[in-house]
């Protein structure tokens, strides 16, 4: 057996030991060897339409622990990534956020499973990736929100460059280029925990710190909120369209450096 025939049959036995089929009510489950984060394998089902093909469909699951993970589908940039992905593969998503195949013939079943596959696994990564840019997309919305109600005595810059723990931005008085507040965009707890840490390790003489926390969608857990808020940290609630948040931001850079603000 030359090399070639060894990796292939190697190959061919991983994937095919894998791979286990189980008839339920519904059609067939289908378990691959692609594992999910929560440790359980990628699975799907294989439906008979009762004319002779077949449509797949996931377990319900894949898009709500996509949101739950930092998914906006209310984002038309991020909705239109998910829809791309799946029309790439044939899929489709309905209001019960169950990802589907169109109808497939029998034998286009194990190409159709591929693409299936892939574009679970594509969702999965793009859920991964909002969670990972959820935080620097919260502060780019906090700073263009600000921005767009600055007061003509401040400017805006942005904060944290090479030091992943500083302020996301700095207000600074325009007369004098003196700080006027250092503001943490809390998108999430460790956000929150470092504003925290900044507001207690500040001088009498330092320029105030606040967080804008994100209070929508449990981003950021009631144990940290009330640990932040019950030690003094200056904090402005994001939890809906009130600007309220912003009016709070503005009030704690008008105190001035060294100025307690609760």
């Amino acid at each position: 057996m030359s090399a070639v025939d060894s990796i292939n049959a190697a190959l061919r036995g991983a994937f095919c030991a894998s791979l286990d089929i189980t008839p339920v009510p519904v059609g067939y489950a289908v378990s691959t060897g692609f594992m999910m984060p929560d440790g359980d394998p990628l699975s799907f089902y294989l439906i008979p339409d009762g004319e002779g093909s077949f449509h797949l469909e996931d377990d319900g699951l894949t898009l709500p622990n996509a949101v739950a993970a930092g998914l906006d589908l209310k984002s038309p940039v991020r909705e239109g990534l998910l829809r791309g992905i799946l029309a790439d593969e044939g899929l489709h998503y309905d209001g019960d956020l169950a990802i589907r195949s169109g109808a497939v013939a029998p034998d286009a079943v194990g190409a159709a499973a591929l693409r299936f596959v892939s574009a679970l696994i594509r969702t999965r990564d793009l859920a991964l990736l909002s969670r990972e840019n959820v935080a620097a997309s919260f502060a780019d919305d906090v700073r263009r929100d600000l921005s767009a109600r600055l007061p003509a005595g401040l400017t805006i810059e942005e904060g944290r460059a090479a030091d992943a723990s500083a302020p996301d931005i700095v207000l600074r008085r325009r007369d004098s280029g003196l700080k006027a507040a250092r503001i943490f965009a809390a998108g999430g707890d460790l956000r929150l925990m470092d504003a925290l840490v900044e507001f207690q390790g500040q001088s009498p003489g330092d320029s105030p710190v606040i967080a804008v926390v994100d209070r929508r969608r449990g981003r950021v857990s009631e144990r940290r909120f009330n640990t932040a808020n019950n030690k003094g940290l200056p904090i402005a609630v994001v939890d809906g369209a009130d600007p309220a948040w912003i009016d709070r931001v503005f009030s704690v850079a008008e105190t001035g450096p060294g100025v307690a603000v609760h």
